[in-house]
């Protein structure tokens, strides 16, 4: 027997019959949230310049990862005494980087036909969408996060699952095969000092600029990645505790609750 939510027919909604200054909350707790957006936008959009900065510093730095100090081209990986090519390791790096920028032009694309489509329940599961219209004015803001608010434990971890399974591809496919070697020459960069109770920057690091923007974008990066493969761990082993639950398609039953509310 299927779950009843198949069964139960619900209308779509376009923001057309919608006026979000109904939903308009002027609370401080919710402002500040809104606020929240525009950090986690500018963060998205650090990750991008420091990935595109440290692939520029890889090419036009003869040893652009000095702090590592590879040997005769090659970077130990410290596991089991493998070696990466440092030309391989610019490949690499730059391929990700370059995969992880189509996937965003992807994104945008369909994100610009949700738009146009102006259906609320497409435009809520697409975070462009969402971010388009949340930037665009407070009152959609305030629309989005009253259709995010409920009280089932089980709608909270439809959506968390739903949301962390969107980006799958550009987390295994595009960060984390350079970020899992970003975390291993960070780990050789700085197990000398793993023992000492101060760590001084400069006496190990140098003086030099751009050697600590670089350093500090690739820690930047792997801090992010780590954050995002826990909440991507958390949501495959929720996945199917879930699907059971519902007994349908995670989209659909999402879409079915958006267009509820």
């Amino acid at each position: 027997m299927g779950a009843h939510w198949k069964r139960e027919k619900v209308q779509d909604h376009k923001f057309d019959f919608i006026n979000v200054d109904d939903f308009i909350d002027n609370s401080c707790w919710r402002q500040f949230r809104y606020m929240l957006v525009f950090l986690v936008i500018i963060r998205g959009i650090l990750v991008y310049c420091s990935d595109i900065f440290t692939a520029v510093n890889l090419w036009t730095n003869t040893n652009p990862n000095s702090f590592t100090k590879p040997t005769d081209g090659e970077l130990d990986l410290g596991i089991g005494g493998i070696k990466l090519s440092m030309i391989v390791y610019k490949y690499l790096f730059t391929g990700c980087i370059v995969l992880g920028l189509l996937l965003l032009a992807l994104d945008i694309r369909r994100a610009s036909g949700i738009i146009a489509s102006r259906d609320i329940s497409y435009a809520f599961t697409s975070q462009i969408a969402a971010r388009y219209y949340t930037v665009r004015s407070y009152p959609h803001y305030c629309f989005f996060a009253e259709i995010d608010n409920s009280k089932k434990f089980v709608d909270n971890v439809a959506f968390f699952v739903f949301f962390t399974f969107r980006n799958w591809k550009r987390l295994l496919l595009a960060d984390a095969p350079r970020q899992l070697i970003n975390m291993t020459m960070l780990y050789q960069a700085f197990k000398g000092h793993l023992d000492r109770t101060f760590f001084r920057w400069n006496d190990y690091i140098g003086h030099e600029l751009l050697k600590q923007i670089a350093l500090g974008a690739m820690m930047f990066t792997v801090t992010v990645f780590i954050f995002n493969m826990l909440s991507f761990i958390a949501a495959v082993c929720m996945y199917i505790p879930l699907v059971s639950h519902i007994q349908g398609n995670l989209k659909e039953y999402c879409c079915y609750k958006i267009d509820k509310r």
